[in-house]
């Protein structure tokens, strides 16, 4: 090897990770603290915040990189508020419900179910001022009107001057019928969704499903879809086994090998480029 090649080489090597970061929209590897995060979990009606509180441990049972010296896990507590359907019985719940089962009929509590997003936002902002994790690395989700919460704030309620959510969960939930304006473009791009139903639900009937995906991916959204041969219950290790992989893929995002490929031959070219006068070749 001449030396002109020798030097070429050095320079190639030690330059490559600056390359990455100035050659154009150029793929880099987390900074040291970058791969913390949140996921924040909202209940279902009639269930409390210790309903769903060992995803903290079952989560990172399956995918390590969950762990809690990591990922911060947050389960909100519904309000008490009164059921129309039940007869006003006092419950924990997110908003009230006017029909059941739920079906593309079922009226909606707007004003219910704009404070309880609302105060999932709330959430993802303290998230951001107390504890330094944006909202770019929360992942939210929620079983049934949970579900239903978690979806509203992910694609509804996200402006292009907000940072999107890294991802969004919906287990047995059902996309409002009210909420039917567009999702922001930006929003769509960069948050994806795993939506898990059973296909004997008979309390959010399992074409929820089908209807809410349909809609999303109008809008651009990204839908993993998951069945289960169950009714509405959680469809015990499965469901959970698929959550795990979904916020692992969302919060660690691998680099497909064709791009970190092509980014390796770019920057490189790039370097090539930049110092072909300095060596006149």
């Amino acid at each position: 090897m001449t030396m002109l090649a020798l030097q070429l080489v050095c320079l190639l090597a030690t330059g490559l990770a600056s390359a990455f970061q100035d050659a154009g929209h150029r793929w880099t590897p987390p900074r040291s603290g970058d791969d913390r995060g949140a996921v924040v979990f909202l209940h279902g009606m009639g269930d409390t915040s210790s309903g769903w509180a060992s995803l903290d441990h079952m989560l990172p049972s399956i995918c390590p990189r969950l762990s809690t010296d990591k990922i911060e896990y947050i389960f909100p507590q519904a309000p008490v508020t009164g059921i129309t359907l039940n007869g006003y019985e006092l419950v924990p719940a997110w908003f009230d419900l006017f029909d059941w089962p739920i079906d593309s009929t079922s009226r909606d509590d707007v004003i219910g179910q704009l404070n309880a997003v609302c105060l999932l936002e709330d959430i993802v902002k303290s998230l951001e001022e107390e504890r330094g994790i944006p909202a770019s690395r929360v992942v939210v989700g929620g079983f049934a009107q949970g579900a239903a919460v978690a979806m509203l704030a992910s694609f509804f309620r996200r402006e292009r001057k907000d940072q999107p959510f890294a991802g969004c969960v919906c287990l047995s939930g059902w996309l409002p019928n009210s909420w039917n304006f567009s999702v922001n473009e930006y929003v769509a791009e960069m948050t994806p969704l795993l939506w898990a139903h059973g296909a004997y639900d008979n309390k959010v009937l399992f074409h929820q499903q089908a209807l809410g995906v349909q809609r999303l991916e109008k809008e651009g959204i990204d839908v993993t879809t998951k069945t289960y041969p169950c009714a509405h219950e959680s469809y015990k290790l499965q469901e959970i086994n698929d959550m795990a992989e979904f916020v692992d893929n969302v919060l660690f995002p691998k680099v497909p090998q064709q791009v970190a490929t092509a980014e390796f031959v770019a920057s490189v070219k790039y370097l090539f480029d930049q110092n072909t006068d300095q060596y006149n070749l």
